[in-house]
């Protein structure tokens, strides 16, 4: 509340009693005690004024202390949120109702309505940051043959049939589209930070059916000796890269391997003086969408029917880069997994009953990568991974073979592969960037042969990336795409795509 005008009141009023008292007690004093009361007033308005200028003064300092706490999460307490309240008052900004303001991690303020607040209010009472984010995506794709998937693209059909799998296809979709939410405590509990993400996309079987379902979902917690344990879905723990492309799709099956599924971790991050750090991640992970597959056609997830969990782990070494003067850094890293999956040997019959054969089985899934990044002249990237290993297809490798099954009376065979890509992306500018690369998947021809025929699967590609505003950006990508078959004739496509995008 502002007490100035009361202030300049409450001392004129005590000047002019003051006056009277002196007139009545002692005329010939007139004339001194008009010129004190005179210089009474002109002091009384000096100390308005800098009263005015040091509240001004303070209003601006508290701003700036409410921006620096939005911008590092910090949740405000009643008392600055009762400051920031008055400070948007001074600003004639309306308040609502409720009077609740909230401020962004940019520093920017806005009103809330009561139902919203309300769904914040929860939980910054116990210390918690809530930031949405996300992007919407329109993506116009153009294939000149058939893709596994319309709007992604995992391998391409085989040739035949009278060229009906030959046929160009164009595709609309925003499958791609994401919304999450981050959560995470402002300061530090028992020595520890919590802090959590929930994210979804659209995904689906095509673009005409958009599927609501959810990518990542787990907390974490972590402590300031570089400890941290995370409980939930999210990435594999080998994964390190990334291909600097924009199909959907993220080169799955052809040289990057890559899923999310639940798991429980463990990760400890040394940093030393030299600008360097080493982060070593260790946990279990377990079934998760498509892990595995239903080979058997049981209607149960193979890696769901094994008592086994997948042992992941991952060795990273980053730093600065001490060649250019800039913050970017490089990495270099190894990781990989093993477990088991189980099979039923229940087979479909000719009528469409299932039949078993014999006892149920377990197959080895294993894996082994090395994985890099490496910016160099200030404006390149060069980004890359090799890996090798069997029974991968649960983890988008060996072209999505998992076992190769010749006598349903009999054990299959686990379908080993090799494959990796590499790319080069150019920053030319904040606005523009380029990229391109190449990446393959190879899987054993004797065993693939018996599994889905698909014996290599390779794709080079080059992007063009426009940032457009903080929120607005466009890219354009062509590819040329190649799946190889052992008993059936090859397939190869070029493929178009662009893609608009809304951040928030």
């Amino acid at each position: 509340m502002k007490i100035y005008p009361y202030m300049k009141k409450i001392l004129l009023a005590l000047a002019w009693t003051t006056s009277l008292i002196s007139c009545a007690d002692a005329a010939p004093a007139d004339a001194v005690t008009q010129a004190d009361l005179k210089a009474l007033i002109e002091r009384i308005n000096r100390l308005e004024a800098e009263n005015k200028a040091q509240a001004k003064r303070i209003a601006e300092l508290e701003g700036r202390v409410l921006s620096n706490k939005a911008a590092t999460g910090a949740v405000l307490p009643n008392e600055a949120a009762t400051n920031e309240m008055e400070i948007a008052k001074d600003e004639d900004t309306q308040v609502g109702e409720s009077g609740r303001i909230w401020t962004t991690g940019n520093g920017k303020k806005f009103l809330l309505a009561d139902s919203t607040a309300n769904l914040f209010q929860p939980l910054t009472a116990q210390g918690l940051t809530f930031t949405p984010y996300g992007y919407i995506t329109f993506e116009a794709i153009h294939n000149t043959h058939k893709t596994d998937v319309d709007a992604y693209t995992d391998w391409l059909r085989p040739r035949g049939n009278g060229g009906k799998n030959g046929d160009h296809q164009t595709v609309f979709s925003m499958n791609d589209s994401i919304l999450g939410f981050n959560v995470g405590s402002a300061e530090l509990q028992n020595g520890w930070k919590f802090g959590g993400k929930f994210e979804f996309d659209l995904a689906g079987d095509d673009a005409d059916h958009p599927d609501f379902h959810f990518r990542h979902l787990y907390f974490d917690m972590e402590n300031k000796d570089g400890w941290s344990f995370l409980f939930g879905q999210t990435w594999h723990i080998w994964k390190m890269v990334a291909p600097q492309e924009i199909d959907g799709a993220w080169l799955e099956q052809t040289g990057y391997p890559f899923r999310r599924s639940p798991q429980a971790r463990v990760t400890k991050r040394w940093e030393f003086e030299d600008g360097g750090a080493i982060e070593a991640r260790v946990g279990l992970v377990k079934n998760g969408n498509g892990m595995g597959g239903d080979r058997d056609g049981d209607a149960n997830q193979d890696n769901t029917g094994s008592a086994w969990c997948l042992v992941e782990g991952a060795l990273l070494y980053d730093r600065r880069t001490f060649w250019e003067d800039t913050d970017r850094r490089w990495l270099v890293g190894v990781g990989g997994m093993y477990g088991r999956d189980k099979s039923h040997r229940v087979f479909m019959d000719e009528d469409g009953g299932f039949e078993r054969y014999g006892k149920s089985d377990e197959y080895d899934s294993d894996m082994v990568m090395v994985a890099g990044k490496l910016p160099f002249l200030e404006k390149f990237t060069l980004t890359g991974q090799l890996f090798a290993g069997e029974n991968l297809g649960g983890v988008q490798a060996g072209i999505g073979q998992t076992v190769a099954i010749t006598d349903p009376t009999r054990k299959g065979r686990e379908v080993s592969t090799v494959g990796g890509f590499a790319d080069l992306r150019f920053d030319l500018n904040d606005m523009w960037a380029f990229a391109v690369g190449y990446g393959a998947d190879d899987p054993t021809d004797r065993e693939a042969k018996h599994a889905a025929d698909r014996i290599y699967n390779g794709r080079a590609y080059a992007d063009v990336f426009y940032q457009f505003n903080a929120n607005i950006r466009f890219a354009l990508e062509y590819a040329r795409l190649q799946t190889k078959y052992y008993a059936q004739d090859d397939a190869d496509d070029d493929r178009i795509q662009f893609s608009a995008y809304l951040d928030f």
